[in-house]
C-alpha cells in the first residue's frame, strides 16, 4: 500500500472508529472500580495483604490511566496516537492484573488471547511484533519466577497449589495460543488492507482513465471544429453563390461539391459521437468470422474499385467466436476503410482469418502501401492522430476499445514485404470479467 493510499486509509479509521473508541472509552471508566472490588475480595479469600496492596495499586493506576485518555478524547478527538497508547496500556494492565490474580495459574489468563487478536487487528505490522515478543518474553518470565518458586505466594492459595507440570504446559499452552491469535489478527488486517489496496487501484485506474478520455475529448473536441471549419467555409460560400445566381442553371460541379463536403462533415461527427459515447453493454452471439469479413469485404467493393484496389480473403473458411457481431463488424469495416486508402492504385487487400493459438482468433487486414509511418511511432491509436489530409483520428481509437471490450485487442505493425497489417485479436470465448453484469452482456442466438 503506497504512501497516498495508506494516508486515505487512516482518514477513514479516524472517522469510523472514532465514536466507537469514544464509546469503548466511556465504558472502561468503570474496569478499575471492577479491579479495586475484585482485590478486596481476592484478599479476602486469599488471605494475602500484598496482593491486596498490589491489586488496589493496578486499579488506582488503571483508572488514571482510562480517566486522562477519556479526557484527551474529550479535548482532541481520536487520533492515531490514541491507538497506540492505548495499546501497550492494555497490554500492562492486563499483565499487571494476571500477575496479582495467580499468574500462569490465573484464571483470567485467557484474556490474553483476545486482547492480542484486537491488539494485531489494530497495530502496524512493525508494532505487532513488538507487542508479541513482549507478551511472550513477560509469560517466559513469570513462568520461571512461578514454576521456580521464588514467588512462593504468587498463586491464589484457595485455588490449590499447582505443579510444575501444569504450570509449564499451561505457560506453552498460552504461548503457542497468543502466536496463533495475533496470526489469526494480523491475517483479518492484511486481508483487510490488501482489499482496501484493490480498491483504491481500481478507483485509481478508473480516475486515469477518465482523466485520459477527457483529455482526449477535449483536444478532439479543437480538433472537430477546426476539421468542421473549412467544409463549413465551402459550403457557406458556394450556397451564397448560388444565392446570387438564382435563376440561372446551376453548375453541377457546385453541387457535388456541396454534397461531398457534406458527407465529409457527416462523417466527422459520426466518428465523434462513436469516440464520445460510452461504449454500450455486448450482445454476444456464436458467429462465423469469416462470413463477417466476407460482408465487410461486399460493403468495401465499391470504394475498392473506385481506387483501384482488389480485395482478397484468405485463410481459414471458418473460424468461430462468441462476441457482438455488430462491433466486430465495426471493426473490420474500420481497418478495411484504412486499408483501402493506404493502397496504391492497383493495389491488393488482403484479410485473413485464421486461429494461431487455442482460444484465439485473428482477423488480419493487410495493404500494399507505404507502411506505418516512422513518426507515428506507438502513437497510431491515440485519438486525434492521423497521416490523412481530412481524416479525424478516431477510428483506430473506436476500434481498439471496441476490440478490448471483447477482452481482445487491435494491433498495428508494418509487414515483412512492405505495406502495413492490422490485426484484431478475439477470444473464442470471452473472458469472465467481460461476462459479469456489471458488463451487461446479453446473449442472443
Amino acid at each position: 500500500m503506497d504512501s497516498r493510499t495508506q494516508a486515505i486509509v487512516d482518514d477513514l479509521k479516524l472517522k469510523h472508529f472514532g465514536p466507537l473508541f469514544g464509546r469503548l472509552i466511556r465504558y472502561r471508566l468503570g474496569i478499575p472500580v471492577v479491579l479495586l472490588v475484585s482485590s478486596v475480595l481476592v484478599a479476602l479469600l486469599d488471605g494475602a495483604p500484598w496482593r491486596c496492596a498490589f491489586m488496589g495499586l493496578v486499579g488506582v493506576g488503571a483508572f488514571a490511566l482510562f480517566f486522562h485518555e477519556f479526557r484527551r478524547y474529550e479535548r482532541d478527538g481520536f487520533s492515531a496516537r490514541s491507538i497506540h497508547a492505548n495499546l501497550w496500556a492494555g497490554q500492562l494492565i492486563l499483565q499487571c492484573v494476571i500477575v496479582g490474580t495467580g499468574g500462569i495459574a490465573s484464571p483470567i489468563l485467557a484474556a490474553a488471547l483476545p486482547l492480542g487478536f484486537l491488539s494485531s487487528l489494530a497495530a502496524s505490522r512493525e508494532e505487532r511484533r513488538w507487542l508479541l515478543g513482549m507478551q511472550l518474553a513477560w509469560l517466559l518470565l513469570v513462568s520461571i519466577v512461578q514454576v521456580s518458586g521464588l514467588v512462593p505466594g504468587l498463586p491464589l492459595r484457595f485455588m490449590g497449589t499447582p505443579s510444575s507440570a501444569l504450570l509449564a504446559t499451561g505457560a506453552v499452552v498460552t504461548a503457542l495460543a497468543l502466536v496463533v491469535s495475533t496470526a489469526a489478527g494480523s491475517a483479518v488486517r492484511t486481508t483487510f488492507d490488501n482489499m482496501m489496496t484493490e480498491v483504491f487501484a481500481g478507483r485509481d485506474e478508473l480516475l486515469a482513465t477518465h482523466r485520459s478520455y477527457a483529455g482526449a475529448l477535449e483536444a478532439m473536441s479543437g480538433e472537430i471544429a477546426h476539421e468542421l471549419k473549412n467544409p463549413l467555409a465551402t459550403v457557406k460560400g458556394l450556397t451564397q453563390l448560388m444565392a446570387r445566381e438564382a435563376g440561372r442553371p446551376q453548375p453541377a460541379e457546385r453541387l457535388q461539391v456541396l454534397a461531398g463536403e457534406v458527407v465529409r462533415m457527416q462523417g466527422i461527427l459520426e466518428e465523434f459521437l462513436n469516440f464520445t459515447r460510452p461504449l454500450v453493454p455486448l450482445t454476444v452471439s456464436r458467429v462465423d468470422l469469416g462470413e463477417l469479413c466476407d460482408e465487410a469485404l461486399v460493403l468495401h467493393e465499391g470504394l475498392a474499385a473506385g481506387q483501384g484496389v482488389r480485395l482478397e480473403r484468405v485463410g481459414a473458411a471458418h473460424v468461430d467466436a462468441v462476441c457482438d457481431p455488430r462491433k466486430v463488424k465495426q471493426v473490420m469495416m474500420n481497418l478495411l476503410h484504412n486499408a483501402i486508402e493506404a493502397s496504391p492504385a492497383r493495389g491488393r487487400v488482403t484479410v485473413s482469418v485464421s486461429a494461431p493459438r487455442p482460444g484465439e482468433a485473428h482477423v488480419a487486414v493487410r495493404d500494399h502501401g507505404l507502411g506505418l509511418a516512422l513518426e507515428l511511432g506507438g502513437r497510431a491509436f491515440d485519438a486525434g492522430v492521423t497521416t490523412k489530409a481530412k481524416g479525424s483520428g478516431l477510428g483506430l481509437t473506436v476500434a481498439r476499445a471496441l476490440a478490448r471490450q471483447h477482452g481482445g485487442d487491435v494491433t498495428l505493425a508494418n509487414a515483412s514485404g512492405g505495406g502495413c497489417e492490422a490485426v484484431m485479436i478475439l477470444p473464442r470465448e470471452l473472458p469472465a470479467e467481460v461476462l459479469s453484469p456489471v458488463h451487461g452482456v446479453a446473449h442472443v442466438g
